[in-house]
């Protein structure tokens, strides 16, 4: 089979289309499709286990990704989080998960992380109807599922996006009840300052800046408001049934992998990203 490898840790071009053998195990499927995120250019960079020490880092040669939509031999259609990476043109998933025929590729791979993640942040902080709701990377494939979950809980949505919205630049901004953080840094930072005192809540779910968030429990304690990481309790079979629509951004081939990267770092991209075989 094919696969996206990387034998050293750095920038795009490391990326390499290389023949290897096919992976061996129960669920053996043809990809139709690979879902591609910001975090796999972190772990590209060998800067996973900096911002995640709890993280132990691929071996290498490695192959990026956790998520793909493949065929079964008997002709199931199914997704989940394959065993040896993503990059390729098969893959062992242990734990399928049947797409309904009424979901395309693209659209499951939107919500197999993304809207686990969305609807499990959304659940954390627990948005009431006329909450003000921040939401950093509005434009991204979970920033775009938030919006939606905070619009359908009645809150007034302020969408944050280096693409369009209100920006990055908040002097004058009234307090917010709820932010949803994802980029750390001295954004983060800003971010957790706009949190009404007393009542705000943050859920802080990626470091896309490469920092971070630098709060400390001093700064929590001075603020009286609650930050708290993503809790895993959202499966994707929830999300389906919650008949979300995620904006689906562009469709890479194979050997364009390290292009995607490129425009992901770049911060140029919108919705949700995918490769095909």
């Amino acid at each position: 089979m094919k696969a996206v490898r990387f034998h050293e840790f750095g920038g795009p071009e490391v990326l390499r289309v290389e023949e290897v053998p096919d992976p061996a195990g129960d669920t053996l499927v043809d990809v139709t499709a690979i879902g591609l995120n910001y975090g796999e250019t972190v772990i590209r960079r060998g800067k996973g286990r900096e911002l995640f020490p709890w993280y132990p880092g691929p071996s290498l040669p490695a192959v990026l990704g956790s998520e793909v939509v493949g065929v079964t031999e008997d002709g199931r259609r199914v997704m989940g989080v394959p065993r040896d990476g993503a990059y390729a043109t098969k893959a062992v998933i242990e734990n399928p998960i049947d797409v309904p025929g009424d979901v395309s590729d693209h659209e499951a791979l939107a919500l197999l992380l993304q809207g686990t993640t969305a609807v499990a942040a959304t659940k954390a902080v627990r948005i009431q109807p006329g909450d003000r709701v921040l939401v950093e990377a509005a434009s991204g494939g979970v920033g775009t599922l938030l919006v939606q979950l905070a619009e359908r809980a009645g809150a007034t949505v302020l969408q944050a996006s280096s693409k369009g919205g209100i920006g990055y630049d908040w002097d004058g901004l009234e307090p917010v009840d709820v932010v949803f953080e994802s980029i750390g840094g001295e954004v983060g930072r800003r971010a957790f300052e706009l949190l009404k005192d007393g009542v705000g809540r943050m859920v802080v779910f990626g470091y896309a800046s490469g920092e971070p968030l630098d709060v400390t429990a001093s700064d929590i304690f001075r603020k009286g408001v609650a930050v708290m990481g993503l809790p895993r309790n959202t499966t994707p079979e929830e999300v389906l049934g919650l008949n979300l629509k995620p904006v689906l951004g562009d469709v890479y081939r194979l050997d364009e992998i390290a292009e995607a990267h490129r425009a992901l770092e770049a911060r140029t991209t919108k919705g949700k990203l995918i490769a095909r075989p």
